[in-house]
């Protein structure tokens, strides 16, 4: 019997196989046991070996030196601001009529009272006032005709030589001819009017802020030639809250100051507004200055204060404060620790600062402050 060719080469792939597998359940198991190994370590650890880390300790406590907030007599300071303006200002008109032969003045000028702004042509103007110059002589000599007349008449009235109506109607015509002077008298003052209006004159002293008309153009009596500014003094308008209408009176010193000068300028209140204004609930208040030397212009801000005296406050020092931008720090002790407050500063006098609100009298801050210093921290 003939046995197939291939029958051994089946067996050998067939004993392959199977040492394949049996090496395939042995990793199997092998894998198996070193899982349960782990899980078996995993479920025996102990709660309290989980967390090793140890709670941080309390901070120390920090050493610092502490004072008693006190009260002494501290100066009061009314705070305003406004700005300058003019103690006179107006938009001088022409008054006249015609062309305007030369304008002397330009933007910045100063010019005394009285002084010539603009000249106009004022040949028309002769004209006229020549002409009823004239026509008042001619009156005057018809006035005195008819005095001569009316005389007379009176003469002859009185002896019984006319009658009375003829009287009177040469009384009436004696009475129109001296109406008719005076009809011209008025009409060579109109006529002159021009003539002294030529010249356009500054009606107070002052500096010229703005030029409206140049050489050439004309004008009519309602044209703006020029804006006057009187600046010698000026004025400092401040505006008073509704709280604070009981610290101003007339009188009263104010000290000012502006952006384009370091150093402060005095001046007096002047006016007193008459009531609030409904919008801003505040009051108008007019200070006066001299400016002599016209560095003060109309238009500049400008922060004031008006002196209220001294009266008594709670103060801390100045070492007590830690600034931050615009707010005041201070670090009061209560019960063996530090509580750090915001607190509202006031007038500051030597080494003190009064304090309005935020602090009561009798309390114990840290001073001076130092840089370890926080809220909530433990001192001894």
């Amino acid at each position: 019997m003939n046995r197939p060719l291939h029958r051994p080469t089946e067996l050998a792939r067939t004993a392959a196989l199977a040492r394949l597998a049996t090496a395939m359940l042995a990793s199997l198991g092998a894998l198996g046991a070193l899982g349960a190994l782990g899980t078996t370590s995993l479920g025996c650890k102990k709660p309290e070996a989980a967390d090793t880390a140890s709670k941080p300790a309390e901070e120390a406590p920090i050493a610092v030196k502490t004072v008693v907030v006190g009260e002494r007599s501290m100066p009061r300071w009314l705070r305003l601001s406004g700005s300058l303006v003019a103690d006179e200002a107006a938009d001088v008109a022409a008054d006249v009529t015609g062309k305007l032969l030369e304008v002397t003045v330009d933007r910045g000028s100063l010019v005394a009272k009285g002084a010539v702004l603009a000249r106009t042509d004022v040949r028309q103007a002769a004209l006229a006032s020549a002409e009823a110059s004239a026509g008042l002589e001619v009156a005057k000599a018809q006035t005195a005709q008819a005095k001569v007349d009316c005389d007379r008449l009176e003469s002859l009235y009185k002896a019984g030589a006319i009658a009375g109506a003829e009287y009177d109607r040469a009384h009436s015509q004696c009475l129109v001819a001296q109406q008719g002077e005076k009809l011209a008298a008025t009409r060579v003052a109109s006529a002159s009017k021009p003539l002294g209006d030529a010249n356009i004159r500054a009606p107070f002293a002052g500096m010229i802020a703005e030029r409206y008309v140049n050489t050439g153009e004309y004008v009519r009596p309602d044209s703006k030639v020029v804006r006057l500014m009187a600046i010698d003094p000026i004025r400092l308008q401040l505006s008073v809250p509704e709280a604070s209408v009981a610290f101003v009176k007339e009188g009263q010193a104010v000290e000012f100051r502006v952006p384009a000068f370091t150093d402060p300028f005095k001046a007096a209140i002047r006016y007193v507004g008459p009531s609030l204004r409904a919008q801003s609930r505040d009051l108008v208040v007019e200070a006066v200055t001299l400016n002599a030397d016209h560095k003060l212009r109309p238009g500049m801000f400008a922060t004031a204060q008006i002196d209220l005296g001294e009266a008594s406050s709670v103060v801390i020092p100045k070492a007590a404060i830690r600034r931050e931008g615009d707010t005041a720090h201070v670090f009061f002790v209560k019960d063996g620790r530090l509580e750090e407050r915001i607190v509202e500063l006031g007038e500051a006098k030597g080494d003190d600062v009064a304090v309005p609100s935020g602090v009561a009298k009798g309390e114990q801050i840290v001073s001076p402050v130092i840089p370890e210093a926080r809220d909530g921290a433990r001192v001894k």
